[in-house]
């Protein structure tokens, strides 16, 4: 989730400028086909010529948060937002400012950037960035254990939200939240909505991911009978869209499961079929996931 609304936040923030007229055109193109280290060379170049042109800051501190260099990032977003000339620039600044601060762990300042974007959200009347702070605020909160003050934030988020996608959203931060206190069926409930929303409105991947995070939330619970009824519902639909990775990551799930159950021939053989599928499809991530706990079990 936190992905998506980078993502989103970098697209928009790319488009406020004409494409014709835009001295950032360069380095946002070779963000957009992730080549951070491009990017970042064409951002120098420009600055060489126009120093201080925020677009070309903005696009450079976003290259060198993708390159891990965050503190580098914050310089950048820090001189873009001395040059936004809007409420609205200086909004977005705030929130790659956050996003840079999460990035270094830094979770309190992420945690007053986000909160500034939203102040400036709030006078803007803009209804989709005050969704965006909230949750991106709420997520700060959360890394500094303070669960009811990101409570509070992903909650407005709720009653902000536009559209199906963003409820679900929201309802999977509080369904994270509820875990987190240990409050599975409060839990479990907010993940419904939020799987029952994406199978309206959100592509496969967001529903199946729903689906799996629900399977988790119910292992957690030790309810082992509907997480595996719930995996296997999500690995028949993967199937029936011919989505390899989300039946191998949905056998991983199953396999979790039945170790959670002390069911160790069963994991092993759902383990087992993930792993072939995850060689097959080359997802190297998961395969890395899926082996360690192959080792695990080998070693009990």
């Amino acid at each position: 989730m936190f992905f998506f609304r980078v993502l989103m936040l970098g697209m928009f923030a790319s488009g406020l400028v004409h494409a014709g007229t835009n001295p950032a055109e360069g380095c946002l193109g070779a963000l957009g086909e992730d080549d951070a280290a491009a990017a970042l060379a064409q951002a120098k170049q420009g600055l060489g010529k126009q120093p201080g042109q925020r677009d070309l800051l903005l696009c450079k501190g976003r290259a060198e948060l993708s390159l891990g260099q965050g503190e580098a990032a914050i310089e950048s977003f820090t001189a873009a937002e001395s040059q936004a000339c809007t409420g609205h620039e200086r909004l977005v600044t705030h929130l790659f400012k956050g996003n840079a601060y999460n990035a270094l762990k830094q979770y309190a300042q992420a945690q007053s950037s986000y909160e500034a974007a939203l102040v400036l959200a709030e006078q803007e009347k803009n209804q989709k960035f005050q969704f965006i702070s909230h949750l991106l605020a709420g997520e700060a909160l959360m890394q500094q254990a303070l669960l009811p003050q990101a409570q509070r934030h992903y909650e407005a988020a709720l009653e902000l939200a536009g559209n199906n996608n963003e409820r679900a959203d929201a309802n999977e931060h509080l369904a994270q939240l509820k875990a987190r206190q240990g409050l599975y069926d409060d839990a479990i409930a907010h993940q419904v909505k939020a799987l029952v929303m994406q199978a309206s409105d959100g592509s496969f991947d967001a529903y199946a991911n729903a689906g799996l995070e629900l399977g988790s939330l119910y292992i957690n619970a030790k309810d082992f009978q509907n997480a595996e009824k719930n995996l296997n519902r999500i690995i028949l639909k993967a199937k029936d869209a011919g989505d390899g990775y989300w039946v191998a990551k949905g056998y991983y799930y199953l396999g979790l499961n039945f170790i959670a159950a002390s069911q160790p021939d069963k994991a092993k053989a759902m383990l087992t079929q993930a792993l072939e599928i995850g060689e097959a499809i080359g997802a190297d991530k998961l395969m890395a996931e899926v082996n360690m706990q192959l080792q695990n079990l080998s070693q009990r």
